[in-house]
């Protein structure tokens, strides 16, 4: 009998594991790329925002790439937010989720031994009707404990 790898555990089968969801804050003492006061923030808040990483032209191209691959998808029957472990099936989103500026933010936060482990084109279609409540990501992902970031990178306003 085939088994298909299911990237996220449902919400019966993440409410069958036991997990740490604390926030845990940044304890690298050196940045190299964020500065303190981002860390500080992050330390404080939750979140660094914004973080510059791509030129206007590099999102343009991703903004394009993704265009291109949310037709193919929508083609083959899949909906703007079914583009899930995305980094397992396009070379190009592995290359986004590998891509050195943005490690080099994440090894800030979370400092040098990292794991890309998801990735997630997350597409909110105008005047689709579905709303997304604020949430802790984590709460969604199998991992404990949860000392885990999001990495959004916003290709259109």
């Amino acid at each position: 009998m085939p088994t298909q790898f299911k990237m996220i555990p449902d919400d019966n089968e993440l409410a069958q594991i036991e997990r740490d969801l604390r926030f845990y804050p940044s304890t690298v003492a050196d940045p190299r790329v964020l500065t303190r006061a981002q860390i500080e923030g992050f330390n404080r808040e939750g979140y660094v925002r914004p973080v510059r990483i791509f030129s206007a032209e590099e999102i343009a191209d991703i903004r394009s790439y993704f265009d291109a691959l949310l037709e193919r998808v929508l083609a083959a029957g899949g909906d703007s937010y079914s583009i899930s472990s995305a980094h397992l099936k396009y070379g190009r989103v592995y290359d986004l989720l590998c891509e050195p500026r943005i490690v080099a933010c994440v090894k800030d936060l979370l400092g040098e031994n990292i794991v890309g482990w998801g990735s997630h084109f997350f597409c909110k279609m105008p005047h689709d009707g579905k709303s997304v409540a604020w949430h802790q990501d984590a709460s969604y992902w199998p991992l404990t404990p949860t000392k885990a970031v999001t990495v959004w990178l916003a290709i259109d306003d």
